[in-house]
């Protein structure tokens, strides 16, 4: 497989970036990070991945981030952050990536220098410029270096070069923290993250689903987004039964399914109608 000029172009930019130097990749599993992980590890003088365990993901992405370190025999550490234990972030304000990334950088950040690394990269892509990413703020004030926007570097050149390389997450799904599926302004708290932590993990497992999202809304409403292709597979009769059953063991009051299927940011949605 040989990769497009641009996109060979783009991949030299990072490989020349990384030479001689001590690099952290902040490492979430997921396939942006995977590849950074991946480059860093060939061509970096030292890496070492560093993922964050929290409330807000759900456990399987850290036993996936620890497989591929350690298939690829990359360092990786583990730090556990309770985010919950920031009032602010608990509030859910539109600036609540900020508030989220800036505690997660400042983890990292004391890690870099209690082992003198030179650079701590993030895996943020050129796509995300284009939707409401406050967390951007965070990484710029806090010297973040983020090479795929740097390098303009999109989605789906980020799975080409990880099929180039043959790495295992080259389709793997977009994960967004749990935090995300609750509406700006209503709390994050333990029992909603937990009530959508095991709404996905159950439609996930029931109906072999690889992407889709539980949003949490007031009055404990759950409103599921499906990928348009599953519809017709999940909304049977039977399945509704057993969904409605299962998501109201879970404390929801209402169980609703979006007729405009899964789509990534939603919750900004409401941000351009104000």
């Amino acid at each position: 497989m040989e990769l497009p000029n641009n996109i060979e172009k783009k991949l030299e930019n990072i490989i020349s970036y990384l030479k001689g130097k001590k690099v952290i990749v902040a490492f979430s599993g997921g396939v942006d990070s995977s590849l950074l992980a991946y480059l860093s590890s060939r061509y970096a003088k030292e890496t070492l991945l560093i993922t964050e365990k929290t409330i807000l993901y759900p456990d399987e992405e850290i036993d996936e981030a620890s497989h591929f370190a350690n298939s690829h025999n990359i360092p990786h550490r583990i730090i556990e952050r309770d985010p919950l234990k920031d009032k602010d972030f608990q509030c859910n304000p539109e600036n609540r990536c900020y508030l989220c990334k800036t505690g997660l950088y400042e983890d990292i950040i004391n890690v870099r220098i209690e082992k003198k690394f030179d650079t701590i990269l993030d895996g943020s892509n050129a796509d995300d410029l284009l939707d409401y990413r406050p967390g951007m703020q965070a990484l710029k004030e806090l010297n973040i270096f983020t090479p795929y926007i740097e390098y303009n570097i999109n989605k789906q050149e980020i799975r080409e070069l990880s099929k180039f390389f043959n790495l295992s997450v080259q389709s793997k799904p977009s994960m967004a923290c749990f935090s995300s599926r609750v509406p700006y302004g209503q709390e994050i708290n333990e029992e909603k993250l937990n009530r959508i932590r095991e709404g996905e993990k159950f439609l996930k497992n029931t109906f072999n689903l690889k992407q889709l999202r539980v949003r949490h809304h007031e009055n404990s409403l759950a409103r599921i987004e499906l990928l348009q292709e599953d519809f017709q597979k999940v909304l049977t009769p039977e399945n509704i039964s057993l969904i409605k059953e299962k998501f109201k063991e879970l404390g929801f009051s209402y169980v609703t399914f979006d007729l405009e299927g899964f789509r990534s940011g939603s919750m900004n949605e409401v941000l351009t109608l104000n």
